[in-house]
């Protein structure tokens, strides 16, 4: 077979996948899938991400629910997901970790036999009659918030710290919109965590506005959306704004974001756009300040992080929350009176990506800030260093 070479994206991280020579698992014939991880450190939860028409041209068969991954090695089958755009699978995705220089197999295989059922580990939600987006993973929880609250908020993303690994937004929701005594509010600990995370008109943790001198242009609560995938592995969802008014522009937000299982961060894809003009624009993604909390970046490896109490209360443990920016956007960090802020550039019409979320300590994810910063500084180097992965094929 011809080698060919794509370009897919996991957790940030860009997977080169060549298509090479013939793999034959056990009696049945396959794909070999051989990925490599370059880093002398350990990479717990990449998002494998395969592209459905190249699997297309191994498979041209293929169907969503005949596709299979297992482990070479241990002929375990891993739980997938197939994504779709407009009713078409786009990609296919299984989640696996790699220690340190490290190189796993996989199969990927076509049979009738049924996929193993799994508990979803991702969810996004539109959240009728708040019209909050609210979207989580087995690590964290975050929202945004929608026209309902207009007049009290801004484009600002929530926190939801989570003690379980579960699934917990239509439950919280519903648990706080109970009349009467039967309310059971979100922002009190019951056993699976709250909402402590105070965002009012900031960024809160991880937004991003138009800047100009110490100016920054939000756009208010978004103005229409689209969820394109909701788990078992992956979310991701699409939010766009009403122009904002920036230096005799009418300058549009689109921002798409994607939160994988196993992750801490969520990756933001975001597109500015103004009729008829070009060029390039600076823009700043910020974590809000709260009470106690200390602040830490790394220009070296373009991240910023706050790190402190989640509340008052010792018994709420203590929250970070992070920003990554990749190098061919960053230009520098400033800090002010409300936020934490990493500065770069987007040119007009073209997407820029960077990734924000949070840690907290009472899920056992961290321990300490040391413990947050060195996540931050690994997900660089796993962003500016892909896996190394190979196809071979029959």
């Amino acid at each position: 077979m011809s080698i060919t070479s794509i370009v897919t994206k996991s957790i940030g991280v860009a997977l080169l996948l060549y298509v090479t020579a013939s793999c034959v698992f056990g009696k049945d014939a396959g794909v070999c899938v051989t990925i490599s991880n370059p880093l002398v450190i350990d990479r717990p939860n990449e998002m494998i991400v395969i592209r459905w028409n190249e699997i297309k041209k191994i498979f041209p068969n293929a169907k969503k629910k005949t596709i299979h991954v297992l482990e070479a090695k241990t002929h375990k089958e891993l739980a997938v997901q197939i994504v779709e755009e407009n009713g078409d699978p786009i990609e296919l995705l299984f989640l696996a970790s790699f220690p340190s220089q490290g190189t796993k197999e996989f199969v990927i295989e076509l049979s009738t036999k049924e996929r193993p059922v799994i508990e979803p580990m991702t969810d996004v939600r539109y959240m009728f009659p708040r019209q909050d987006i609210a979207w989580e993973n087995d690590k964290i929880a975050h929202r945004i918030y929608g026209p309902a609250l207009a007049k009290e908020v801004n484009n600002g993303i929530d926190v939801w710290t989570k003690r379980v690994r579960y699934r917990v937004i239509e439950k919280w929701y519903r648990g706080d919109e109970a009349p009467g005594v039967t309310r059971i509010s979100y922002h009190e600990d019951h056993g699976e965590g709250a909402d402590f995370f105070d965002v009012g008109r900031s960024l809160g943790d991880g937004s991003c506005a138009l800047i100009d001198g110490d100016s920054l242009y939000q756009p208010g609560v978004y103005d229409s959306y689209k969820i394109f995938a909701t788990g078992p592995l992956r979310a991701v969802f699409e939010v766009t704004y009403k122009p904002v008014w920036f230096k005799n522009l009418y300058v549009r937000e689109t921002k798409r974001i994607t939160l994988d299982a196993g992750s801490n961060l969520n990756k933001i894809e975001v597109k500015y756009r103004c009729d008829s003009m070009q060029g390039t624009v600076y823009f700043a993604t910020g974590i809000v300040k709260r009470k106690g909390i200390r602040a830490y970046w790394n220009t070296d490896h373009r991240w910023a992080s706050l790190w402190g109490q989640t509340t008052d209360k010792e018994e709420n443990g203590s929250l970070g929350t992070g920003i990554v920016v990749p190098k061919e956007t960053f230009t520098g960090v400033r800090e002010n009176a409300l936020h934490l802020l990493i500065l770069g550039t987007a040119k007009l019409g073209k997407t820029m990506v960077y990734y924000a979320g949070a840690g907290w300590t009472c899920n056992g994810d961290f321990k300490n800030a040391d413990e947050w910063n060195a996540y931050l500084t690994a997900y660089e180097q796993r962003i500016e260093s892909p896996l190394q992965i190979s196809l071979s094929v029959e």
